[in-house]
């Protein structure tokens, strides 16, 4: 009598859960963001993960404790939040991950009064799943180069100072800057602290009179040189050379230290910035990043109305 073939059991299917990330999830976050395919990161002051354990940045852990997915939200301004992470195994898809943790990042953020959630896809997948999941492109950010040539001739206005920055100024330094910029595009303080840290030369311009600042700008390394990261005049003293003072000086820093090249981001719709670096030698590179964004009040309208 033939003995029937062992029969195998079925393979459990995974069970996946959402949940805030936490400290102890640097190593593993660190393999899902090196090791694999479906990877956002979103360049800016702080690295992706130095935000762990922060509202807004989550995981999708598997049953066997491995991470296939995260989703990090940071909020810059009040009414803004930028996707600074995001990430999928090849196990997964992005679309999956993406709807497991986006109500999980954003809650917190509507909690806040958030009004846009923002994003700068780099990859051509990552722009189709945002499209996919309700974003749209609000406007492109253009790359501009200085290679290291002579220095056009420029006169400062006799009547301000430049001088480093310092710590004690980064309080009228964000003030300035949410003056500058619409919120779209302010930055926080916390991240000028981080920026100054960080940079290789920062200036500002004052009124000696009342020690008001009245523009400043942020620089940072590069391999080939530089980059002026942050430049912002107060809009009630622009026209006075101040933006032009500011990137001479940043280029004469570089020049001194032999930098090759020196570049800029900025707004392809700002004109008046545009024409200043263009004037300062700066050249178009060519290449523009497209800014997506989703409207949290929008969404969270329609989700009160569907129920």
């Amino acid at each position: 009598m033939g003995i029937a073939p062992a029969t195998m059991d079925p393979a459990p299917t995974l069970k996946r859960t959402a949940r805030p990330s936490r400290r102890d999830d640097r190593r593993r976050l660190a393999a899902l963001i090196h090791l694999e395919p479906f990877v956002h990161q979103h360049p800016g002051w702080h690295a992706p993960l130095d935000r762990l354990g922060t509202p807004g940045f989550v995981v999708w852990e598997n049953s066997h404790g491995v991470l296939e997915g995260a989703l990090s939200i940071r909020p810059e301004a009040d009414t803004v939040g930028w996707v600074r992470l995001f990430a999928a195994s090849a196990a997964t898809s992005p679309a999956q991950v993406w709807e497991a943790l986006w109500p999980h990042a954003i809650a917190p953020l509507q909690t806040r009064g958030t009004r846009w959630i923002a994003a700068m896809p780099f990859t051509d997948w990552f722009r189709r799943l945002l499209e996919e999941q309700g974003f749209h492109l609000a406007e492109e950010v253009a790359m501009l180069v200085w290679q290291r040539q002579p220095l056009p001739a420029f006169t400062p206005p006799q009547a301000l100072r430049l001088r480093p920055m310092v710590a004690s100024d980064l309080a009228a330094v964000a003030a300035l800057d949410a003056e500058a910029f619409a919120p779209f595009w302010q930055m926080s303080p916390e991240s000028f602290t981080v920026a100054l840290a960080r940079s290789v030369w920062a200036t500002v311009i004052e009124d000696p009179t009342s020690s008001q600042i009245l523009g400043f700008q942020i620089s940072t390394p590069s391999p080939l040189g530089g980059h002026l990261a942050r430049i912002a005049v107060h809009p009630q003293a622009q026209g006075q050379g101040i933006g032009r003072w500011l990137v001479h000086n940043a280029l004469t820093f570089f020049q001194r230290n032999q930098a090759e090249q020196v570049t800029l981001n900025t707004q392809g719709t700002n004109t008046k910035a545009l024409a200043i670096y263009q004037r300062m030698g700066f050249q178009d590179h060519g290449e523009r990043y497209p800014v997506y964004r989703y409207d949290l009040q929008a969404h969270k309208a329609s989700n009160g109305n569907a129920t």
